[in-house]
């Protein structure tokens, strides 16, 4: 029992924002970056249109920088409707499990589940996108763990809390495909 409890504190100590690392997203073309906290990510072969793709272990992060989808404007309600029609068609995602807020601090964050079967063994993984507007164009944070516990939805609410438009470049890696 005395095991059990040291290895959920461990777990709990390495799950916690306070042990991520601030990571910045270089975006092309652009003067502004996006900053947040998270764990050391390994970069990868991003999304088609993604600036940045990066893992570690189940969690995922990709942003997406664009012109905006819609017409309408910027406002958050505007870039949410935008989202969440999309989203809406998207056959993996649990439409029924969808919320969306306004963060204090700018932005839309939209939460869901998204299920899937990958050679034979059914899945699922919890989501937040976190929707921004900058100087014209439209910010989709996109984050991701899979078979998520409580923790892990806690650290990724810490992620997209500390998320942030950064002006001038990152001083970190440019962000690569």
């Amino acid at each position: 029992m005395k095991t059990v409890a040291i290895l959920s504190i461990v777990w709990t100590l390495t799950a916690t924002p306070a042990l991520a690392e601030e990571q910045a997203i270089s975006i092309p073309g652009e003067e502004w970056n996006i900053r947040f906290d998270a764990p050391r990510l390994t970069a990868g072969k991003g999304i088609e249109g993604s600036v940045y793709y990066g893992r570690a272990d189940r969690l995922r992060i990709s942003v997406f920088v664009e012109p905006p989808r819609c017409p309408g404007g910027d406002s958050d309600e505007n870039i949410y409707e935008c989202f969440a029609a999309v989203l809406r068609k998207n056959p993996i995602a649990d439409w029924d499990t969808e919320r969306a807020n306004t963060r204090p601090n700018g932005g839309v964050v939209v939460m869901y589940m998204t299920r899937g079967e990958v050679g034979g063994a059914k899945g699922g993984a919890f989501n937040i996108n976190l929707l921004l507007a900058h100087q014209g164009k439209w910010v989709d944070m996109h984050t991701s763990i899979a078979s998520p516990t409580q923790d892990d939805i806690k650290a990724l609410f810490a992620i997209v809390s500390s998320a942030e438009i950064v002006q001038g470049p990152s001083k970190g890696e440019p962000a690569t495909q």
